[in-house]
């Protein structure tokens, strides 16, 4: 590297790029730049040679700086790789509507949308209204159009599925959640999927800690199989600090509850006298009832 950077006054344009290029690589971002600038000097004009700067520069954090080398990128090709970095700029000085605005210039313009990039730049729009924004609608929106592109993306699915029910759009919920349980069944999913048989279906927030809710894709046939499981994460949402499981249960009679919420912990297994009458309760019925003993719990 440091021969090549001294006999670099014969280099062509390409090569003064390549040797900038090589500089970033070894995380050298101040170099990178200066062969970069040696390259555009010269002529270089290709797209990438504006991206490059800008991340050298996004990393040094000129941000100002980066926004300009994107732009000129995006202008020459606008491509979803530009656009993911140029969202993360705005995400990084916390300005999101113009997060916003190229999440959706992005989603429009991107010239290739059958590429890992535009799936990358869905899954950020369809996480940034979702967890940045609260916007679950726009979220909902962005993943069915994913799906629409990419079929055989299957977290999309359940992102979806998060997405309608955290609008309390249940019944939408469990059409989806019924696509990916057919997947399941013909043993198309993922690994985690088909190893841990359930998929998350909803997640929201209580006293300032985050509760997971899984669905299991198999129907519980025996007494103490989970229809759900349900995580509290700790204040640090570094570990789970509360579990429990919606279990089938023993019916005596005809009217009593088929699924009753039971925990998990050192001291044992606890079963609480609180149940649902068959599998047909909905997400909010759920949270309610988990609330009810979280807070039961904190008196």
């Amino acid at each position: 590297m440091v021969a090549l950077e001294k006999e670099n006054s014969g280099f062509t344009d390409r090569e003064l790029y390549y040797l900038g290029y090589a500089f970033f690589r070894e995380e050298n971002d101040d170099k990178a730049i200066e062969f970069y600038d040696k390259a555009i000097k010269k002529g270089f004009n290709n797209p990438i040679i504006f991206f490059q700067k800008g991340l050298s520069e996004m990393y040094l954090k000129k941000y100002d700086e980066a926004l300009v080398n994107f732009n000129k990128a995006i202008s020459k090709a606008p491509t979803a790789e530009f656009y993911i970095e140029k969202a993360r700029i705005y995400h990084i000085k916390g300005d999101y509507a113009n997060e916003e605005k190229v999440y959706v210039e992005g989603l429009e313009k991107s010239t290739i949308k059958d590429s890992k990039w535009y799936l990358e730049l869905l899954k950020n729009a369809g996480n940034f209204y979702y967890a940045q924004t609260k916007e679950f609608s726009k979220s909902e929106k962005v993943y069915i159009d994913g799906i629409e592109k990419f079929p055989k993306e299957y977290i999309l699915y359940e992102k979806l599925i998060k997405a309608l029910n955290a609008q309390d759009k249940f019944l939408e919920g469990n059409k989806i959640f019924d696509q990916l349980k057919a997947f399941y069944s013909h043993k198309v999913l993922s690994e985690d999927y088909m190893e841990f048989k359930n998929v998350a279906v909803d997640e929201f927030s209580w006293n300032g800690q985050w509760i997971n809710i899984y669905k299991s894709f198999e129907k519980p046939k025996k007494t103490l199989e989970s229809l759900y499981k349900v995580y509290l994460i700790d204040k640090n949402g570094e570990k789970v600090e509360r579990k429990f499981n919606i279990e089938k249960t023993l019916q005596i009679e005809k009217n009593d509850a088929e699924f009753v919420i039971c925990e998990e912990s050192k001291e044992g297994h606890t079963t609480y006298p609180v149940g649902f009458k068959d599998d047909t309760f909905t997400i909010k019925s759920l949270r309610d009832m988990i609330i009810k003993i979280l807070e039961s719990k904190n008196k």
